[in-house]
């Protein structure tokens, strides 16, 4: 197994004519660092001017050279308790047309130069600092977008731009799902409808055989009435006939034979009635009318039943497809959290509990803005020192927001971490401070510095 390489910590820091700075050296005795004073007399340019000297050019700030000068050098000595490991030379030349030129050297203990010293110190400060109290400060997606770097393999704005379309379209398709159940729940199916048609059209042809039937009837009464008035009428002849033939005597053989005449007649019609039988019976047409209403209602319900069933199917069919499309979609974005969370378990977190929620820091469980200011301090150094495992520094340039009790905690970090803050703040009058006026040190008590 490959022995991991011990750590290492700033032993001195030259910076002369960069920025504020005139001349400035420090050696840090002990885990913290403070430099104080008024503002705009050189405290930044010190840090700057260090994250300048490691950090390559893109950490060297616009117009770095200090006014009046040509040229400004940056000399940082690293190492561990054994001694010096490498000295970094930073030079930067001010150019006639106002811009500027850099060199840098890296020499090793034994007074070996690398040809390429910036990568020997990429690897020591690593591809990312961070103040931990500006971390602290930055809003949680900000503190989110920083975190989850130290989660390899997971993609989290492609995750939650997928989970974000997921859910939309979850949303519209319950949505519709929603609509669907409802449009078939609404309908309402006679429990008490028959299953069966009534065959209606043989119901009217057996309305018509009855009316055929009774207009017989009516044509058969009408007949036997005009039979009988007729046979009325004869007997009617008859009777005059007698009664005349006393009056008209003369007539009598007359009148005899048509009285006889009428007679035969009168009894031919009597036959035809005794021979047309019995009167038929005739059909209650009210009753087949109504069963035939009956049947046309029954009909209809079986209708609306059958229709009911076919939409409330449909509906029901469409819904649960869209619900399927719902749970599927819903896996899917359960799925990619799982992925997430899972590699987020097997990620070296800076400090165990640290994990990811909706675009926040989540610290055992809870949003990182509702921790105590000691857990995001702890959290903040701890985070600056696993983007930084070899060379243990840190720098803030907002020391100066801390009360009392949060720089007790923070000196209490460095000496617990054993690494060097180089911390910035305000007129203090703290005995350990390095006071810097006008890009000079003035005054530092139980520090070495000049």
């Amino acid at each position: 197994m490959t022995e991991k390489p011990s750590p290492l910590k700033i032993l001195s820091l030259d910076v002369e004519n960069v920025l504020r700075v005139r001349a400035v050296r420090i050696q840090p005795n002990g885990n913290v660092l403070e430099l104080t004073g008024r503002n705009r007399q050189g405290k930044s340019s010190v840090i700057d001017a260090l994250w300048a000297a490691l950090g390559g050019e893109k950490m060297i700030p616009a117009d770095p050279v200090h006014d009046g000068a040509k040229m400004g050098n940056i000399v940082v000595d690293i190492g561990d308790a054994a001694g010096l490991k490498y000295r970094v030379t930073r030079r930067i030349k001010k150019k006639d047309d106002g811009d500027w030129s850099t060199s840098l050297t890296i020499e090793n203990e034994d007074g070996f130069r690398s040809d390429k010293p910036q990568q020997i110190l990429n690897t020591l400060i690593g591809a990312l600092s961070c103040d931990p109290l500006d971390f602290i400060s930055k809003k949680p997606k900000e503190q989110f977008d920083l975190l989850k770097s130290f989660v390899s393999g997971v993609d989290f704005d492609a995750i939650a731009k997928a989970n974000d379309a997921d859910f939309d379209a979850r949303t519209v398709v319950n949505r519709d799902a929603k609509a669907l159940r409802t449009r078939a729940d609404a309908i309402v199916i006679d429990t008490t409808a028959p299953t069966e048609t009534v065959d209606e059209a043989a119901l009217v042809q057996e309305l018509a055989q009855a009316a055929d039937k009774n207009g017989a009837v009516q044509r058969y009464r009408s007949d036997q009435a005009s039979r009988r008035q007729r046979a009325q009428e004869r007997d009617q002849a008859a009777e005059f006939a007698r009664q005349r033939i006393g009056q008209l005597q003369a007539q009598i053989e007359k009148l005899t034979a048509e009285a006889d005449a009428a007679e035969t007649a009168a009894g031919e019609i009597r036959l035809e009635i005794s021979e047309a039988g019995d009167e038929p019976p005739s059909v209650d047409t009210q009753e087949l009318q109504a069963k035939i209403t009956e049947a046309r209602e029954t009909n209809a319900k079986v209708a609306a039943a059958a229709r009911g069933r076919v939409e409330k199917e449909r509906l029901a069919r469409e819904a649960a497809e869209l619900e399927a499309k719902s749970e599927a979609l819903s896996k899917a974005i359960v799925a990619r959290e799982t992925e997430k969370q899972e590699a987020i378990a097997r990620a070296d977190m800076p400090i165990p509990g640290l994990s990811f929620g909706d675009g926040v820091i989540l610290l055992d469980g809870h949003p990182l803005a509702q921790a105590s200011q000691a857990q995001k301090l702890g959290l903040a150094v701890a985070i600056a020192m696993k983007l930084q495992p070899r060379l243990r520094f840190l720098t803030t340039k907002h020391a100066a927001l801390l009360d009392d009790e949060s720089w007790a905690a923070l000196v209490r970090l460095a000496d617990e971490q054993d690494l060097l803050v180089i911390a910035e703040t305000v007129n203090s009058n703290r005995p350990t401070a390095v006071v810097i006026e006008d890009g000079h040190v003035r005054g530092a008590r139980q520090q070495a510095a000049e």
